[in-house]
């Protein structure tokens, strides 16, 4: 499997699943067996992962808009960075809880690599930036505020 095919499915993952809400293209892009590694979290296996993600984003931001920043590949591995950016409208479920719509627009970032198997993604690695969505949406103080 070429690179640039590999680049091509790597960026479906995030056109479609996430930009478009096309869970389906899941299940065309990563293996049933596809292990997740988030940072924080315990590893998970298969797709389900990404379409809990996916929903709970674009439920909280219908109408989220996602953009390929870069992309690289050598051999069987695709490292991108992308952003998102949307419009706070509709519940954030969160560990902690739901957090209420709040009307606020977001952007964050991804970096993301993706290793691939067979023309699909069998694992991936990824950094989310929810520092920064979470001082976009009044969780967290911004950046180089003083809380004492």
């Amino acid at each position: 499997m070429s690179t640039e095919r590999n680049k091509a499915m790597s960026k479906r993952l995030y056109e479609e699943v996430f930009g478009r809400g096309n869970l389906g293209a899941a299940d065309e892009i990563l293996d049933v067996e596809c292990v997740n590694h988030g940072a924080g979290a315990p590893p998970s296996i298969g797709r389900e992962q990404i379409k809990r993600q996916a929903t709970l984003l674009r439920t909280a931001m219908p109408d989220l808009e996602v953009v390929l920043n870069d992309q690289f590949a050598e051999g069987d591995h695709v490292v991108s960075r992308w952003t998102g950016r949307g419009t706070h409208t509709g519940p954030l479920t969160m560990p902690s809880g739901a957090v209420p719509p709040s009307g606020r627009a977001v952007s964050f970032d991804e970096i993301r690599i993706d290793r691939f198997e067979v023309a699909r993604i069998v694992e991936s690695w990824f950094i989310p930036d929810r520092m920064t969505l979470w001082q976009q949406l009044g969780l967290l103080p911004p950046s180089g505020s003083s809380t004492g």
